[in-house]
């Protein structure tokens, strides 16, 4: 019998957490597990012993996060910082409460409904003694996602339809079924007040943006954890607020954290712009490796089009933009007003968008992407292809940050 290294204590009245911890601790030789059938704030000094003799403390957050958070603190306080902390908590708990337990000092909250192998790549991070965000890191394997930002000249021009199946078509999921997604992908419609990314894949409204902005916090790894919803395989979605809140109120160091540790978590990162201006859009088009102007042909659209291109080129000189021509079949030879229009832009017409109502009517009908609804239609073949050469492009990245071998120096 293998004598124990590390020991680790449950402190929860729910025997199914103690359980899970144990069966996820055996595979790990010298780590000893204890049970504290209690709550957290209940057990005072008990809780301070609790941690001078265990290497780990992992808590069921019982309702009482202010009551909780205070028991933490409390325990960092006698042991000078050096106790490690996990939290379990209900998937539905506000952010609010989260930041209170990661404020307080908890090293990571998990949803109680955190798989076991979840459970234990955080144990293994507490244990080493591993900042989460750095584990995380490291775990992603360096991960740095490409940014795609969507906006549109006017409204109608198909942003949100061409967002919404970028997107997915950016999984590239493949085998039996379309189950297996060769890349992650996180969409997220930062038209707080009027986004309808939701509607198009029929998912309710979410209120994570709205809380971030009214609340003012700075969102950290667990918010962009669990703020999207997976939607299909590889696919995951931050939907706009129900609740209208004043684009102003959120702010340039939110967004900016939040797409930082998007990109550590996935392969690309699709957002939708609104087309009103605000400060916070720039550290969006800071990050952002492409931006996909949506617009139509038309002498007003094209006009609007170069105002937004000039105040994105203000606030990023090296962002790189392709022009989307919306409800257009590509002409075999461009009429003079496409060749007046790409003249004022100041950029050709890269990619177009055939006007197929049919097939976007029938995605939106059914909440699914063109690929679930109409898969073989015009606008679903147009958007592929564009989604391809994004992927050529992420992958050509890719390859060439990789260390070079075998050359003569």
């Amino acid at each position: 019998m293998q004598a124990e290294t590390q020991s680790i204590v449950v402190v929860s009245k729910d025997p199914a957490v103690s359980a899970l911890v144990a069966s996820v601790a055996q595979f790990s030789p010298g780590t000893g597990v204890r049970n504290c059938e209690a709550a957290l704030s209940e057990i005072n000094g008990t809780a301070l012993q609790l941690a001078e003799t265990n290497d780990l403390i992992i808590f069921r957050a019982e309702g009482e996060t202010a009551r909780d958070a205070a028991a933490v603190r409390e325990i960092l306080r006698h042991t000078g910082g050096a106790a490690r902390i996990l939290a379990l908590a209900d998937a539905a708990m506000p952010f609010a409460e989260l930041r209170q337990l990661t404020d307080a000092g908890v090293h990571e909250v998990l949803p109680d409904t955190v798989s076991a192998d979840e459970l234990s790549a955080a144990i293994r991070t507490c244990l080493k003694g591993q900042e989460p965000q750095q584990a995380l890191s490291g775990a992603r394997g360096g991960r740095e996602g490409m940014v795609i930002a969507v906006s549109q000249s006017c409204g109608g021009a198909g942003a949100t339809t061409l967002a919404v199946n970028l997107a997915d078509c950016l999984t590239r999921r493949r085998g039996l079924r379309r189950k297996e997604a060769e890349f992650k992908v996180a969409l997220v419609d930062f038209d707080l007040q009027f986004g309808t990314i939701g509607n198009f894949l029929d998912l309710p409204a979410n209120r994570c943006l709205y809380e971030l902005a009214s609340e003012g916090f700075v969102p950290d790894q667990v918010f962009a954890e669990q703020s999207l919803t997976e939607t299909a395989p590889g696919l995951w979605v931050l939907a706009s607020p129900a609740e209208i809140a004043p684009l102003h109120a959120l702010k340039p160091e939110q967004v900016e954290a939040l797409i930082a540790h998007l990109r550590l978590q996935y392969d690309f990162v699709v957002i939708g712009l609104p087309r009103a201006l605000a400060e916070w859009l720039t550290p969006v088009l800071e990050a952002s490796e492409r931006l996909l102007m949506v617009t139509g042909s038309s002498v007003p659209a094209v006009c609007q089009a170069r105002r937004l291109l000039d105040f994105y080129a203000e606030n990023s000189m090296r962002l790189q933009t392709d022009i989307v021509i919306s409800r257009e079949r590509k002409p075999l030879l461009a009429a003079s007003h496409h060749k007046e229009a790409a003249k004022l832009l100041q950029k050709p017409f890269k990619y177009w968008l055939p006007d197929d109502p049919s097939a976007a009517a029938a995605a939106v009908d059914q909440g699914v992407p063109l690929s679930a609804a109409a898969g073989r239609s015009a606008l679903a073949k147009a958007v592929r292809r564009l989604s391809k050469d994004l992927i050529e492009t992420r992958n050509a990245r890719a390859a060439a940050a990789q260390p070079q071998h075998g050359k003569a120096v």
